[in-house]
């Protein structure tokens, strides 16, 4: 089962400005009519319900999304990028990967709802925009902004309502088989179920998910036995069913040991509602020891730091073989549940309740214009200047005309950086550079 994978995401760029004028018959000099270019596409992560691995993303992982269309003559604008949608089962975390290795968390795709995860570039301005009373003839306009470039990290964890927790070969395969159509290996030896499986369960006229973590063995939260993986899953149970095999040296110790585990890797995890569940009900030797267990696996339950109900915990005793005590089981599974899920409502409620603070953090719009920080160095004799936007104009201008240098010069002086520059020393005949633009400042 592929649950993680790592994803190269290069949105659309924006497309280039044009530089036209109109030109007619009766209108030989009609002014300047350069369109814009389309915007480039973005990129979305969607859930979709009919998928359960991210295998289909394993060897597609490198994605280019559409750039928009350049700007034409007689104000065409250029059309926008298609957006490109990426699906991913329900349960996908979505991580953006820092320099460094550090990661920020994105998303948690939990419904079909799209997610935009890499934006892409504004359209760059045609030369219609530069027009001015003492602009007749503007001979610039904008290369189309660049798309965002992301690597994402995603990671599976699938939704289930209710978790299956046992060590190897406890019969959660057998259980989960018996309860539901799910169709897991099933066999007398340790470690038959190496990835999660799901079945829906169907009882008292209500259905749920049902999930079976593989088994589970101690230091399973630093990587034993594939641990760490198998219980990433178990984060979205909102109760489990933790089975016991009756026919265990110790099976209070178990109990103790996989919540030891839970604890470790999660303490969210340990402190969800558990049904405790006594495996191996139709062998002699557990049904004698029925009773003891029962006192024993109560005062464990009670004695847990961890566990919500505590003495409360319910103890069955079941065959997942022969489905004696399922039923009763499920009934009480289902009871639980209704509690969790009214009390999940009571807190969603009073979140919306609560005012929403002042300065929320939101996602900025790259089409916003923002008043950007310019600046520049000197290299080698050259006046080196960084701005997007001067870069943006420079890209595309013909810097041999006289009049595109001009008209770089005005916007140089409305963005302050030609008096930053005098203030500098520079001279008439010094090369300034903008981008990979080189030109002789007059």
């Amino acid at each position: 089962m592929i649950d993680t994978v790592r994803l190269n995401i290069k949105a659309g760029d924006g497309g280039n400005g044009c530089v036209s004028f109109l030109r007619e018959k009766f209108r030989p000099k009609g002014g300047p009519n350069g369109g814009d270019g389309g915007n480039g596409g973005n990129a979305y992560v969607v859930g979709d319900g009919s998928l359960n691995t991210l295998l289909h993303l394993k060897y597609n992982s490198t994605m280019y999304v559409d750039r928009g269309g350049h700007g034409k003559g007689k104000g065409q604008r250029g059309g926008n990028g298609e957006d490109t949608y990426i699906k991913v089962p329900l349960g996908t975390v979505v991580w953006r990967m820092l320099k460094g290795g550090e990661k920020e968390f994105l998303t948690d795709v939990t419904d079909d709802t799209p997610r935009m995860v890499a934006q892409g570039g504004a359209g760059g301005w045609g030369n219609a925009h530069y027009v001015s009373p003492t602009n007749q003839e503007p001979m610039l306009s904008q290369r189309g902004e660049r798309g965002e470039y992301v690597v994402l990290f995603l990671e599976l964890k699938l939704l289930a309502d209710v978790g299956l927790l046992a060590r190897p070969n406890a019969g959660k395969s057998t259980l989960i088989s018996r309860c539901s159509a799910a169709k897991p290996r099933i066999a007398d030896y340790p470690f038959t179920t190496v990835e999660p499986v799901l079945g829906v369960v169907s009882t008292r006229g209500q259905d749920f998910v049902m999930m079976e973590v593989p088994g589970l063995l101690e230091g399973a939260h630093e990587g034993v036995g594939l641990g760490d993986q198998f219980l990433r899953h178990a984060e979205r149970a909102r109760l489990y069913v933790h089975v016991l095999d009756g026919l265990s040296e110790d099976p209070v110790a178990d109990f103790h040991m996989i919540n030891r585990e839970l604890q470790e890797f999660n303490p969210a995890l340990a402190h969800k509602p558990q049904v405790i569940a006594v495996n191996k009900m139709d062998v002699t030797e557990v049904q004698e020891r029925r009773e003891e267990l029962a006192v024993s696996l109560k005062e464990a339950a009670a004695e847990s730091p961890v566990l919500p109900n505590g003495s409360d915990t319910p103890v069955f005793f079941i065959s997942a073989v022969s489905g004696e005590g399922v039923e009763p089981m499920l009934g009480q599974v289902i009871e639980i549940m209704e509690r969790v899920s009214q009390a999940e409502a009571e807190a969603e409620a009073a979140k919306d309740d609560e005012p929403m603070a002042e300065g929320a953090p939101t996602r900025p719009d790259r089409r916003r214009t923002t008043a950007e920080p310019i600046s520049f160095y000197k290299d080698r004799g050259v006046y080196v200047i960084k701005s997007e936007q001067l870069e943006r104009l420079s890209a595309l201008a013909d810097t041999r005309d006289y009049r595109v240098l001009l008209q770089l010069w005005r916007e140089m002086t409305r963005l302050g950086i030609a008096r930053r520059l005098e203030d500098a020393g520079i001279e008439p005949g010094d090369t300034i550079r903008i981008g990979r633009a080189e030109m002789e400042w007059f």
